[in-house]
Order: C-alpha cells, then sequence, then structure tokens
C-alpha cells in the first residue's frame, strides 16, 4: 500500500508539471504555447513556449541597442539548420544553462571555467577577459502533445578586453583569438559530457552544437559574428570555420563581395530615383555566409506629396524586388516617407515579393 501511494503521488507529480523521461532519457515536456511561422517563410523555426531563457536578462544587457543583439540569436538559427531542419523541429528558449552555470564557465577559476586564468599575460596584456556571456537555444520534436528535446545549440560570446573590462588598445592577432574560440569549444563540450547532476546532464545525451561570437569592435565598422561552430553527438566534433558578413549596398565592399548583386541594387536605385518626382534614396545590407549572400533588408526614404505618389514608387519597388536580382535571397524593404514608415515589401526565398501599405 505504501509504495501504492508514492506511485500515486509520483503520477500527480508528473501530471501537474507535464514532464516526464524517455527512454533516451530527454526530456519531454507537454503541449505548450506554440507560435506559427506560415507569414515567416521555411528559414524561420516554430517557437514553443517551454519558458524564459534564465539568462536572458544578462543577454539582453550586454547586446541591448546593438546588431549583436539579433545576430547572435538568427545567425545560431542558421548554423543549427544545417542539422535541426525548420520544418521538422520546433525551437524554444535555451533551459538548460542557468546564471549559476554561466557564472561558472565565466569565472577566472573553477571546473567550468573557460576564461585564461589569474595570473596569464596575452600579447602584453595582464589578466585579460576573453568571454562575456552565453547564448542557448533548444530543439524538440513533437509527438501528440508532448515536446521531447532532441538537440541544443549554444553560442559562446568572445569580446576580449582588459581585466577591468574596457577595451584592448589593440585588438588580439587572429592567431590568439581562435586558439581560445577552439579551447572554449572543446571545454564547455568537455564539460557537458562529463556531467553527472544537474542541468547540463540533462544534454549531454543530446546532439550540442557548440558555435563562438565574437561581438562587434566598438572602434570599427565590423559588425560581430560567429567564427566556428562544432556539431557534437557523443564526442568532440569538427570545428567548422563560420565567415558571416554583412555589406552595406551600394559600397566598394559589395563591388568586391558580389559584383552582380552590387549592380543589381545600383540599377534598382536608379529606377527609383527617376521615378521619383522629388528627393529618392535606397540603401541595403546583406547578410553573406561564407561568400554567399543570404539575406538582405532594404531602406527606402521617399519624398512623396500624394498617396497615388507612393502607391505608384511602392509598386516600382516591388516589381524590381521581384525580378531585379539574379540570386534568389529573403529579401524585405522598408518604405519611408517624411511622414514616417508607409510601406513594407517582403520577399521570401523562391517565393514573390508581397507588399503591404501601412497607409
Amino acid at each position: 500500500m505504501k509504495i501504492y501511494k508514492i506511485l500515486t503521488i509520483l503520477l500527480c507529480i508528473s501530471l501537474i508539471t507535464g514532464c516526464s523521461l524517455s527512454k533516451k532519457g530527454e526530456t519531454t515536456k507537454s503541449d505548450s504555447t506554440v507560435s506559427s511561422t506560415d507569414s515567416l517563410g521555411s528559414d524561420y523555426y516554430k517557437i514553443v513556449n517551454l519558458g524564459g531563457s534564465d539568462i536572458r536578462e544578462s543577454f539582453y544587457m550586454d547586446t541591448a541597442g546593438t546588431k549583436d543583439f539579433i545576430s547572435i540569436g538568427r545567425d545560431l538559427q542558421y548554423i543549427s539548420m544545417d542539422y535541426f531542419s525548420t520544418s521538422k523541429y520546433y525551437l524554444s528558449e535555451g533551459q538548460y544553462i542557468d546564471t549559476s552555470i554561466q557564472k561558472e564557465f565565466l569565472k577566472r577559476s573553477g571546473e567550468y571555467s573557460i576564461q585564461p586564468k589569474k595570473g596569464t599575460t596575452i600579447e602584453g596584456v595582464k589578466n585579460p577577459v576573453m568571454f562575456s556571456d552565453f547564448y542557448e537555444q533548444d530543439f524538440y520534436e513533437k509527438s501528440g502533445n508532448n515536446y521531447t528535446l532532441k538537440g541544443v545549440s549554444i553560442g559562446i560570446v568572445m569580446d576580449p578586453c582588459k581585466s577591468d573590462n574596457t577595451a584592448l588598445d589593440t585588438p588580439f592577432t587572429t592567431e590568439t583569438v581562435n586558439k581560445y574560440a577552439k579551447s572554449a569549444i572543446k571545454s564547455v563540450y568537455k564539460t557537458i559530457s562529463s556531467s553527472k547532476s544537474g542541468l547540463l546532464s540533462k544534454i549531454k545525451n543530446v546532439p550540442v552544437i557548440i558555435a563562438i561570437y565574437q561581438l562587434t569592435d566598438d572602434s570599427s565598422t565590423v559588425n560581430g559574428h560567429y567564427l566556428y561552430s562544432c556539431y557534437c553527438n557523443g564526442s568532440l566534433g569538427n570545428m567548422k570555420s563560420v565567415k558571416t558578413e554583412y555589406v552595406l549596398f551600394t559600397s566598394s565592399k559589395a563591388e568586391d563581395v558580389d559584383k552582380t548583386t552590387n549592380d543589381e541594387f545600383s540599377t534598382i536605385k536608379s529606377k527609383l530615383k527617376n521615378s521619383a518626382q522629388e528627393a529618392a534614396g535606397l540603401v541595403g545590407e546583406g547578410r553573406y555566409v561564407n561568400g554567399k549572400i543570404n539575406s538582405m533588408v532594404m531602406t527606402a526614404n521617399l519624398n512623396v506629396k500624394t498617396v497615388s505618389e507612393l502607391q505608384y514608387l511602392t509598386s516600382i519597388l516591388a516589381d524590381e524586388v521581384d525580378d531585379g536580382f539574379t540570386y534568389d535571397f529573403d529579401l524585405s524593404v522598408k518604405i519611408n516617407s517624411q511622414d514616417g514608415i508607409m510601406a513594407v515589401i517582403v520577399k521570401d526565398k523562391g517565393a514573390s515579393a508581397k507588399t503591404t501599405m501601412l497607409c
């Protein structure tokens, strides 16, 4: 009778919390709020809401107001798509690296530490700080009303600075940055794979992607980007270099990186200006991964005096977005007038452009 009561209590707890263990030990969570990505395109995951990440506050404080805020998470999704397709897996905010684990990774000493040890001098800088934050995303498969954890991706944020967290007088060499980036990946995976209790032990038996992101350098115009990624499934995987660039159109850099798209952008810009009765400007920022354009965000600034004039120029841009580029990539256009944002054009890769007028 006593055993029966214990089993009954455990069953009730399981029903209340909505959690159980699958045969392989992955955490399974009951149905929760799920977002639809039908309007976002195939490069986006459906999001299952299993609660906010415990480290979300520190991440926001470190990245708010910078492009890193978006690119750390979005680019980690792109890296993860090679292993977890958007059509099969659901994405959740990270649940397995909490503030205490993050602190252990980022402090100077201890079992988890990935920082240079106290007393270390690197390129003339004593006791530098290499890493500043973590970002985590989890991937689930859905079966009925349950979501079973199938993988985790972890972004380690790298921001080399002095011991007092002020900027380096001279950036560390590429060799030094790469050395510590690779070392951090090895250390974090070793810690996860050897964990015997706590949150990290719950992800030791699922594939883990670990990637290193270098923050924007305040002294330059170069955006932050991922340096390496490593897919680990039962053992430390091969480290792959990741080259992500953000290119302004039109510019000399765009000419060097992608002359075809730069010339086509120039043509679209000229058509817009020639069609406008007054001033019209167009700028774009393209995202390149390993030398290939992945997406572009364009902003059009128009000086218009009538609604029909606005609609005409918007339609010109929509037609050009549809047919004006040789390469196929995700593209969005924000159209502003002197009175604010007036329209948005969105073209998903492989699809036609869709225009939404906001007036």
